[in-house]
């Protein structure tokens, strides 16, 4: 058995339990209350209540899979290839940052499933990505970067992570927009992650797009069930815990520097979305954290697109600039500054769309 058949049992197995789960959770809603009511905000636009259970089915299809998966390979470990055994057997060595990378995904998902439910106030959501994210970034993965002070890599951890958790909490504004991007990327990440050799971080991204995957068939077009707070949250967390985790520039085998951009480009759209947002909040004098109508998604609306379109247009952006990224891991020099200049290009386009159509009202 090889690494890619356990990576595509991995996804498989967490597609279908996220499949099943969001099933389960969605007749469940009624009784849990867990229901995002038509109108309930001013930027929000749906019809009908609707299931805000999705995030919590994604975590539970994520930690049942992984928790499932490792007691399998511990009770098959006598019967694997001496290779493979030896493989999994060194997955013990990275149980701490897997210990770590659960627990701050759950916290976030919990707390996000609490804000759901009943409205949080937007300080105690912003303590707690920022105590995740600084405790993920002491106890689990950072940022490494050459030989500056420790206390660099815990401050850029910190920031990155809770950058991340909000873009993706920004992004959340269509049905199957967060899930769809989410999900592109993931992809690009598990590719890069197995070019490096890099199995465990390949089956964490495995694991991820297989539960959104299996969400997104209930998200996406004409939504039954919505990710909410929670399912924001955990992507956002696992997104930029991946990103730390994966190896994008190696001094013996990757012919530019320019790779270490590789996860901005990958995760480009809904970073400068929320950077744009934001501008436009603070410019306005109004709270940042207060949802309104001036994401790209609503651009795209606005000039002509039905929503749905609109969503698969920022499918293909995503998908452009996770292929650019995925291409510096071999380019020489010159050709990725070509790249760079071209994914450059094509952002400018997007921040011309969104800052150029009309702003509505709100």
């Amino acid at each position: 058995m090889s690494w890619f058949v356990i990576h595509l049992i991995a996804w498989l197995v967490t597609l279908l339990l996220a499949v099943a789960l969001t099933r389960f959770f969605r007749a469940m809603a009624p009784r849990w209350e867990l229901w995002d009511k038509p109108q309930s905000e001013h930027h929000k636009n749906h019809t009908r209540p609707t299931a805000v259970v999705g995030g919590l089915a994604m975590w539970s299809a994520w930690i049942l899979a992984m928790a499932g998966g490792l007691a399998g390979a511990w009770l098959l470990r006598g019967i694997l290839p001496e290779q493979l055994r030896e493989e999994i057997n060194g997955i013990a060595t990275v149980g701490r940052t897997l210990a770590v990378i659960a627990g701050g995904g759950t916290i976030l998902a919990l707390m996000g499933l609490k804000d759901d439910k009943k409205a949080m106030p937007a300080s105690r959501k912003f303590l707690v990505q920022f105590l995740v994210a600084a405790l993920t970034a002491i106890l689990g993965p950072r940022i490494l970067v050459g030989y500056v002070p420790a206390w660099t890599s815990w401050i850029l951890t910190t920031l990155w992570l809770a950058t991340i958790i909000n873009a993706m909490n920004f992004f959340d504004n269509m049905d199957g927009l967060t899930g769809g991007v989410s999900f592109i990327a993931f992809v690009f990440l598990f590719a890069i992650a197995t070019i490096r050799g890099q199995y465990f971080v390949a089956l964490l991204t495995a694991l991820s797009s297989g539960a959104v995957l299996g969400f997104l068939f209930y998200n996406y077009p004409k939504a039954t069930v919505f990710m909410g707070d929670c399912g924001s949250h955990f992507l956002g967390y696992l997104l930029g815990v991946c990103c730390i985790l994966t190896t994008f520039y190696h001094h013996e085998n990757t012919p530019n520097l320019l790779a270490v951009a590789i996860p901005l480009m990958v995760l480009a759209v809904p970073l400068l979305d929320a950077m744009v947002v934001v501008i436009i909040r603070l410019r306005l004098h109004k709270p940042i954290y207060v949802g309104d109508n001036r994401h790209l998604s609503h651009r795209f609306v606005q000039i002509g697109l039905g929503r749905p379109l609109a969503v698969a247009a920022i499918w293909l952006l995503s998908f452009l600039a996770g292929a650019g990224a995925l291409s510096l891991l071999w380019l020489p020099p010159l050709g990725a500054l070509l790249i760079l200049a071209q994914m450059l290009a094509m952002l400018a386009l997007v921040l011309l769309i969104q800052l150029g159509a009309h702003p509505p009202a709100g």
